[in-house]
């Protein structure tokens, strides 16, 4: 694909993903993929905890904690690790899931890593050292 209409179809395919109050339903998908296919790397929690996380050099990533936004899950999920100058060993998953189950796993990604920064703000010391 042409440099030009990759970045045209990323933003046809970001436009696709549900808004933040809409995700409740496809996340739910996500997560049921999440759990078929990404599990025993990533871990239950998708802290890159996983039964086979010992396996890899670099260790899978912790998804929970991530700070990169929806374009690059949507992007390293669908061309896997390599392509996105990440660890060979994660699959280009676009050759076995379809466009939907992309996006499903995304929209569940995006709700584990906000709760992930809920549980974090929550259990953060209170400002000054104090709790």
């Amino acid at each position: 694909m042409a440099p030009g209409l990759r970045g045209a179809a990323v933003l046809v395919t970001l436009a696709l993903l549900p808004p933040e109050g809409k995700a409740a339903a496809d996340a739910a998908k996500g997560r049921a993929v999440f759990r078929a296919h990404c599990i025993q790397c990533h871990g239950e929690k998708a802290d890159g905890r996983g039964p086979l996380a010992a396996r890899f050099n670099p260790p899978p990533a912790n998804i929970a904690a991530t700070t990169r936004g929806d374009d690059y899950l949507l992007q390293i999920v669908r061309r896997g690790g390599e392509a996105m100058g990440r660890s060979s060993a994660m699959p280009r998953w676009e050759l076995e899931l379809s466009g939907d189950e992309i996006l499903d796993v995304v929209a569940y990604l995006r709700q584990v890593v906000k709760e992930n920064r809920q549980r974090a703000a929550a259990t953060a010391p209170a400002p000054g050292g104090k709790s």
